[in-house]
This record gives C-alpha cells, structure tokens and sequence, in this order.
C-alpha cells in the first residue's frame, strides 16, 4: 500500500519539473540554478549526516572520546549523533552539553531545498494551468502529425 502513495509522488513531481522546464516566462539562468540546486542539496545533505563519522579519521573526530581540556565543552563522554531528516549533526556529552556540526551544511541544504520546493511548486502551477504546454510545441504530443 506504500507503492502507491510513492508513485503518486514521483508522476507530480515529473509534471512540476516538466511544468518548470516549460514555463516561457522564467530566464534560462533561473532555471540552471534552480536544476544545479539538486546535487548541492544531496552534497550538503551528504556533509551534514557524515560530519559526526569518526571512523576514516580517529584521531581528528569532531567528536573526540574526551575533551581536550575539561569543563571547556563538555564533561563526561561524548557520542556523536546525527539524523537523516532534518539532517542535523552534534555531539552530545554525558552532562547534556551539545556542539552542532555542519552548521553552514544544514544552513545550503534547507536553502537548495527551498529553491528545489519553490521552483517544482511554480512548476506544477503552470503545468495545472496551461497543460497543452506540456504536449510539445504543436500541442498534439511529441511528435507533430501533419497531414499531406
């Protein structure tokens, strides 16, 4: 039953993005950041879960098992925590003192994904009000069927 509700998502974001490619009105340069916005996210998104990693580097883990010097953070052990949405990163030491990480990651994150919402909602409006313009430029389908 979950299958459903997943492709329901997937063709509405198709006719927003095809909506969004289509709009006669938008400059090519609003389009190509709006498009480059993607990758940026899923990088950002990709720094914000892994900054809490200590595994490739132990010795410089933003986390460190003790702090350098006690009471200047926090006391007690650390553990680093991170979630996959809202992608957020911290240490947490045991007396409840938290350190975010990746702060600028989150802050390119939510801003690519507010251009990513913006861009497919603008999208989606044309597509609902002008959909013959999705057809193609005959507005008959993709291919222009002329009689001779």
């Amino acid at each position: 039953m979950t299958l459903l509700p997943v492709f329901a998502a997937l063709v509405v974001g198709w006719v927003a993005l095809r909506g969004f490619l289509a709009y006669p009105l938008l400059p090519g340069w609003a389009k190509t950041v709006a498009l480059c916005s993607t990758p940026v996210a899923a990088l950002a998104w990709l720094a914000v879960v892994t900054a809490d990693d200590a595994f490739l580097f132990p010795e410089t883990a933003p986390c460190p098992a003790e702090p350098l010097r006690k009471g200047i953070i926090g006391d007690g052990a650390v553990r680093g925590v991170s979630t996959a949405f809202p992608p957020r990163a911290f240490c947490v030491w045991e007396d409840g003192t938290t350190y975010d990480l990746a702060t600028g990651a989150e802050t390119v994150f939510w801003g690519c994904l507010s251009v990513i919402a913006v861009s497919l909602a603008l999208g989606l409006r044309y597509a609902l009000r002008h959909p013959q313009a999705l057809l193609g430029p005959s507005g008959r389908g993709a291919v222009a069927v002329t009689r001779t």
